[in-house]
């Protein structure tokens, strides 16, 4: 049987809201289990939550207090090596968009290299302004959508995938 697609939202039913944390926090901590087992790698989750006093810690104390341990003793360059913020995050996804535009932008100029080489003089062959027309739309367009996700990430507002 299919699964439905769900709105990731925050859930307002309390009661609702405590299932699905119960049993996402339990198929997180399989997959970390999972990984761990297979790749032979140590992990640990320290889980905070508004249904108990306290932090969860997996697997159990003496396993994250030793790895945190271990962490602490890194020099601080290697601690902070992948850290991230939102922020950090946002200027990523900020310059990867910049990267496709410069994408876009060279798949452009090499079209209208192109064009140029093939047809040295346009008038000559007759008239081409509508089809010149249609593909500088298209590619407008691109642009513009690259614009606003570019736009959207600075300000940090979501981003909805058009179909």
């Amino acid at each position: 049987m299919g699964r439905r697609k769900i709105r990731h939202q925050f859930i307002s039913d309390n009661s609702t809201r405590r299932v699905t944390f119960k049993k996402r926090k339990d198929g997180l901590l399989k997959k970390l289990k999972e990984l761990t087992i297979l790749c032979g790698l140590p992990a640990f989750a320290i889980i905070y939550s508004e249904y108990k006093v306290g932090p969860e810690l997996w697997p159990n104390r003496n396993e994250v207090c030793s790895l945190l341990n271990r962490l602490s003793e890194l020099p601080v360059e290697k601690q902070t090596k992948y850290k991230m913020n939102q922020n950090d995050i946002m200027n990523m996804m900020a310059q990867d968009a910049e990267k496709k535009i410069e994408k876009v932008r060279f798949h452009k100029r090499s079209m209208d290299l192109g064009l140029m080489a093939m047809f040295k003089d346009l008038s000559t062959y007759g008239d081409y302004s509508d089809e010149l027309n249609k593909a500088a739309k298209v590619f407008e367009n691109k642009f513009k959508a690259v614009r606003e996700r570019i736009k959207a990430v600075k300000e940090g507002t979501p981003i909805i995938k058009r179909n």
